[in-house]
């Protein structure tokens, strides 16, 4: 039932996710006509006052909001023109809020955000090409913001979503604008995402593949190759599209554990901008559809406050892409046999009535059958007489070895450690941010540190496991290890890095027993 949005869009599953989680999105910006604050998204700034920034991230809505404007997807009971008043309002503080330096931020005051800034700015040349004949004009009073991105780089880590962000954003402020700059950085940085992509299809996320973030970086890889028509970039998302079809499970999730961020969060416009062009992409874009109406994935509805806007805009930029109806019939996209991909340590192995996916470098099993329930075994945990857990998710170099339907997969156990923030830390961090982190260089090199922290690989033990993983239809896992470690009893699933963007909710997650 469709309440805010057309009720002739109440088929669609992108449709039925934005009218559920508009209200929220609307009531995001303050709109008190006399607040200096007027237009800012972040409630937890303007409204709660528990925080001594704005979140840039939180303006991007006025993508979203302009991408229904265009599809004209709005209901009687909303005004398009108020909401146009609305994305205007935002747009507005969005310049107020923007630093000197041109930069935005989303964890930190003064955090100089490459990312933040580029997705800030990509949202607002979107809203602007989409409702204002003078965008090019208008889009000069983000002109800061594209040099800061022109100027700077991300160090702390390859992180191929954040740059395709930036090349998306800066491609499309010289198309509005003509900036040269803006466009030669926008090849610097899409030839580093290309260099760096696997012959396997991936592209790098911290240094491994990661299905879920893949979809958002290909959702903005494929708007630049729509700007630029580069057949290189063309024959990248195509071998791309290939990588990920292996991920769209039978149950209609996505992603999991196995990739390099955890994460499960499909992000569906790539998908819709690429169907015209590449069959599996299609069909994947179907099949992920069904997926979205029936919460198999992870949908809009289960994301938080600090991802809302960028999965919000996604879904509205994929209803822009294609308002009708989704397909009655749904083909799997996946592709019977067996793929080994040693650059990305995945193994994935379909048959005519199982599919399972093994993370050869951290001895996580996937596995569907005729079950009732997936088993979801994320690794080894074990736990010592002192409490600490040891987990088989983090030797960055396990020893692999393949023998017909047998994976045996030998290594070292790394003690799980994940740090909490507590009132001194936070302070230190404080004072750092507002201070020596102001210095560009030093505080890429203390991002650099928080990044090895809480994403990068654990110390190795002495201590070690084997894994036996026997493939086909009724697979089976067999481990051993070292003495003096007992198995944690009623495990489910866990991961070992920090990831915010991991650990959404989804149907699968409450159906039955997962191991």
């Amino acid at each position: 039932m469709l309440r805010l949005l057309r009720p002739d869009l109440a088929r669609n599953a992108y449709a039925l996710e934005l009218d559920a989680q508009l209200p929220r999105v609307l009531a995001l910006a303050d709109r008190d006509s006399l607040s200096s604050t007027r237009g800012l998204g972040d409630r937890q700034y303007w409204g709660w006052k528990l925080i001594d920034f704005a979140n840039g991230t939180l303006q991007g809505g006025v993508n979203g909001l302009s991408a229904l404007l265009k599809a004209e997807a709005f209901g009687p009971s909303i005004d398009p023109s108020a909401v146009r008043n609305l994305v205007s309002t935002m747009m507005d503080a969005t310049v107020r809020l923007m630093r000197k330096d041109g930069s935005f931020e989303e964890a930190l005051p003064y955090e100089q955000s490459y990312c933040v800034t580029a997705l800030v700015l990509y949202d607002h040349l979107q809203a602007l090409s989409r409702l204002y004949p003078d965008a090019g004009t208008q889009a000069a009073r983000l002109a800061p913001a594209c040099r800061f991105l022109v100027t700077r780089d991300e160090t702390h880590g390859m992180i191929s979503n954040h740059l395709a962000t930036a090349v998306a954003a800066l491609l499309r402020f010289h198309a509005l604008t003509g900036d040269r700059s803006a466009l030669a950085k926008a090849e610097l940085l899409l030839t580093r995402i290309l260099d760096r992509q696997s012959d396997e299809g991936w592209f790098e996320e911290y240094g491994g593949a990661d299905p879920g973030y893949q979809t958002l970086c290909m959702s903005h890889l494929a708007d630049a190759a729509i700007l630029i028509d580069s057949t290189r970039l063309w024959n990248a998302l195509a071998k791309a599209t290939e990588f990920i079809s292996h991920f769209a499970h039978p149950d209609g999730s996505f992603g999991g554990i196995y990739g390099s961020r955890a994460t499960r969060i499909y992000y569906p416009v790539a998908m819709e901008r690429l169907a015209a062009r590449f069959n599996r992409a299609a069909v994947i874009r179907d099949f992920m559809r069904n997926s979205i109406r029936r919460h198999a994935t992870v949908t809009l509805s289960a994301i938080d406050q600090p991802n809302l806007l960028p999965v919000f805009n996604n879904y509205a930029e994929a209803l822009c892409e294609d308002a009708t109806a989704d397909n009655s019939e749904v083909l799997s996209p996946v592709v019977p046999g067996r793929v080994v991909m040693p650059q990305a340590g995945l193994l994935v192995d379909i048959g005519p009535r199982h599919h399972s996916i093994i993370s050869t470098r951290k001895a996580v099993v996937y596995h569907w059958s005729d079950a009732p329930c997936p088993l979801i075994d994320t690794g080894v945990a074990l736990a010592d007489s002192g409490g600490n857990v040891f987990t088989s998710q983090s030797d960055p170099d396990p020893c692999i070895s393949i023998d017909g339907d047998q994976v045996i997969i030998t290594g070292h156990l790394a003690r799980r450690v994940m740090p909490l923030p507590n009132p001194f830390n936070f302070l230190v961090l404080r004072i750092l941010a507002t201070t020596l982190m102001r210095v560009p260089s030093l505080g890429a090199l203390v991002k650099k540190i928080i990044a090895r922290l809480l994403v990068g690989t654990r110390r190795r033990s002495v201590l070690r496991f084997r894994r036996v993983i026997t493939l086909g239809e009724t697979l089976t896992i067999s481990d051993e290890h070292d003495g003096g470690l007992q198995r944690l009893p009623c495990l489910g699933t866990f991961s070992v890095i920090h990831m915010a963007s991991s650990g959404y909710w989804q149907v699968g997650d409450t159906a039955g027993e997962q191991k």
